[in-house]
């Protein structure tokens, strides 16, 4: 379908599909063509809105069904687009609100949240605030249930707005605790009209300053995320796998999540608040002293879901932090950035007015209202696959087998941070698999393993995007070849502080937060594996400092093992054969290829390709080893319940256990 005023309704939608004025598949927008409205349907952003997408329904029977006073089984919208739709369905579901873009006579309608406009809409004041604002350039039209009763009563307002006027309802409809529609029959007007309200209401917010409170230290943060997050992610995924918990802790969240703010106390401001991020948050009061954070944060569960028969969304530390639970992390962020929408609204009407929240009765239609439902449930559905909804830290993941690693685990379903000290490459790689995969699949963080204050920043970063981790791949290695007659210090210093220090700091770091999880979810295991190498099960001529390193790391794996399983954590290790292809081994100027040769390891070698094949010959396989095949022996070690300690050989026979 195309035709210049659907190509029209595209570009709008594009241009206002933005945070600021949508979010999470809201608003809605339509065109009508020959009596038939052509309307978005429920779960496609305004923002990625193609002609395709448009659901037609004949306007005559929409139009019949709204002023139609028969009773009709089940929800009347949904009867009504079911008589009035053209053609098959194809699995798409109209807007919830199609019987108002019916009953408007222009020939573009675009239904928005806009933050700044709701600041107006959500507002005790609205129509005071309007008249002296807009004047007769807008009717508002207060709060009622969705549906038909919206359509009504937007149709009975506009009809008293001419009543008064004498002049014809105009392009904008405010509509209280919940939006705008702005309605034209031309590109221009329409984005004219959206302009002028956005430029108006926010010249009135910028007028009057807004509130400020001293920001707490990012310490304190950082302290109660890492002993909060972790528990949270248990808590609120009772069954299954755990929640992506994600969190932000912003000066509009420590500003407006202060005692007794509306947000945090009275209840929601529109209606996608209560769909996404729910009509109230839960409260909870860290103590002064972090360790006791779990009765606190139990108790304050218990009783949010004595009160309101179901868990939070939203979690909030006040005036710290706001946490949020979603199955993945799309989700999960989604409902933070709907909530904190709803606070920067709040913020806003205060400074013009006194904010509206929405009544119990008004809070309980959308709740238990089956459309919205049916819209929630179009986010979050996750990723299939054998990592499905975990969350997974490779280190040395920018290239090679980290790389690989990572990359399995996001196509395996997974959440994956590639962290590396190549934080430029690391975050090139993490971008190509979140575009691949979906947003906020993939992350790249700073890393340097060997260095324990890095390793802290890191892992603070981690836990405020997931929450805390499944499985930790501890991947990132050094070799230096060389007879031990030859071999610098400097030399053999770093790979043990990266292969052997930097494994023990992984684990001291990541310990902690594992073991938070298994005490919020005692049924569920989590996964310590360090990519070890077949330098660890047998000695290396003349590559000792790599070989020690990786017999330290057994050692290290074994004895993590025995003192972490009461935490509900396995430790393993793979030891994979040569990665032939690897950088590890091919880098032109520092790669084990260059270094045997240099070094005499392999005798009679005078080329780089004599190197590689005497490596080939001692496969019984023939070649060297892959990601895939260490995927494979990872996905094994998290799949089973019952090995820890174990060092696992992936080296194409060539070690062979005894």
């Amino acid at each position: 379908m195309s035709d210049p005023l659907t190509d029209a309704l595209i570009r709008i939608c594009h241009r206002f599909g933005g945070p600021e004025f949508a979010r999470a598949g809201g608003g809605n927008a339509s065109v009508k063509l020959d009596g038939v409205l052509h309307i978005k349907p429920s779960g496609i952003a305004l923002a990625t809105l193609e002609a395709e997408d448009l659901v037609p329904l004949r306007i005559d029977v929409l139009l019949e069904a709204l002023h139609s006073t028969a009773p009709v089984e089940g929800d009347p919208v949904r009867w009504a687009a079911e008589r009035a739709r053209v053609g098959p369905a194809e699995g798409r579901r109209p807007s919830v609100e199609i019987l108002f873009h019916a009953l408007l006579p222009e020939a573009l309608v675009l239904h928005l949240h806009p933050l700044a406009a709701n600041a107006v809409t959500c507002n005790q004041d609205a129509h005071q605030l309007a008249a002296r604002l807009l004047g007769d350039q807008a009717v508002v039209v207060d709060y009622i249930d969705p549906g038909v009763p919206l359509a009504r009563l937007i149709d009975q307002a506009r009809r008293q707005h001419s009543a008064r006027t004498g002049q014809p309802a105009p392009g904008l409809t405010l509509l209280r605790n919940h939006g705008v529609i702005a309605a034209a029959d031309s590109e221009e007007e329409l984005i004219e009209l959206v302009e002028h309200l956005t430029a108006t209401v926010s010249a009135a917010i910028a007028a009057v300053p807004a509130p400020t409170v001293a920001p707490v230290p990012a310490e304190r943060v950082a302290a109660l995320t890492a002993a909060l997050a972790p528990l949270l992610r248990g808590w609120l995924s009772p069954t299954g796998n755990l929640a992506v918990v994600t969190s932000d802790s912003g000066q509009l969240v420590q500003a407006e999540t202060q005692p007794g703010r509306p947000m945090v106390s009275q209840g929601p401001l529109i209606p996608d608040q209560i769909v996404y991020a729910g009509a109230l948050p839960c409260l909870v009061e860290p103590p002064a002293d972090l360790t006791q954070i779990a009765a606190a944060a139990r108790s304050a569960l218990d009783a949010y879901l004595e009160r309101h028969g179901h868990l939070p969304t939203v979690v909030v530390a006040p005036g710290l932090v706001a946490f949020a639970a979603g199955t993945d992390w799309a989700s999960a962020r989604n409902s933070l950035d709907v909530f904190i929408d709803s606070l920067q609204v709040s913020r806003d009407a205060a400074r013009l007015g006194q904010p509206r929240t929405m009544t119990k009765q008004e809070v309980g239609f959308i709740e238990h209202w089956e459309a919205e439902a049916y819209r929630r449930g179009l986010t979050g559905r996750g990723s299939p696959g054998r990592l499905a909804g975990r969350v997974v830290v490779v280190t040395g993941a920018a290239q090679g087998f980290g790389l690989g690693l990572a990359t399995a685990a996001v196509e395996a379903g997974a959440h994956v941070v590639l962290a590396d000290l190549n934080e430029g490459l690391a975050q090139a790689e993490a971008d190509r698999l979140s575009g691949r995969h979906g947003p906020g699949r993939a992350r790249a963080v700073a890393l340097d393993v060997a260095d324990a204050a890095s390793q802290r920043t890191a892992w603070e970063q981690i836990l405020s995007w997931y929450g805390g981790v499944d499985l930790f791949v501890s991947n990132a290695g050094v070799a230096r070849a060389g007879a031990v007659t030859d071999l610098r210090p400097d030399d053999f210093d770093l790979v043990t502080a990266i292969n052997y220090r930097g494994y023990f700091l992984g684990v001291q770091a990541v310990a902690p937060i594992m073991a938070a999880q298994h005490r919020a979810r005692p049924d569920l295991m989590f996964d310590i594996v360090e990519i070890n190498s077949k330098s660890g099960l047998a000695g290396s001529k003349r590559n000792f400092a790599y070989a020690g390193s990786k017999f330290g790391g057994i050692g290290l794996t074994q004895s993590f093992a025995l003192e972490l399983v009461e935490s509900g954590v396995k430790v393993n290790a793979i030891c994979p054969g040569n990665f032939l292809d690897g950088p590890l081994w091919s880098d032109p100027e520092r790669g084990l290829f260059v270094q045997y040769l240099r070094a005499g390891k392999v005798p009679g070698a005078t080329s780089l390709a004599d190197v590689r094949a005497y490596y080939e010959a001692q496969v019984p396989m023939g070649r060297g080893c892959t990601p895939a095949d260490v995927a494979e022996a990872l996905f094994y070690i998290v799949a089973q319940q019952y090995e820890t300690g174990q060092a696992v050989p992936v080296t194409g026979g060539q070690i062979m256990m005894s």
